[in-house]
């Protein structure tokens, strides 16, 4: 099951609003956000907490400081 959603990040003091979606499995659900036409895939690790695990090929060209603001985002949306 998945579902599409729209995130919004605040980065480096602008609002960017990135497409998402949400993929549901037996066990496990991961968060899907598209960042510059590539696709960051996050899922909680053993700790719980959110990384990046996959990208399409993109991640290293994604600031870390944006990735870290997304998983700011996704943890507090988590909380609500």
């Amino acid at each position: 099951m998945e579902d599409y959603f729209e995130l919004p990040v605040t980065y480096k003091g602008e609002e960017l609003l990135l497409k998402g979606r949400l993929a549901a499995f037996t066990y496990v659900y991961k968060f899907y956000v598209t960042v510059d036409d590539s696709e960051l895939e996050f899922e909680r690790d053993d700790n719980g907490e959110f990384r990046v695990i996959s990208s399409g090929g993109g991640e290293g060209n994604v600031d870390r400081n944006l990735i870290a603001a997304i998983i700011d985002v996704l943890e507090k949306l988590q909380t609500m």
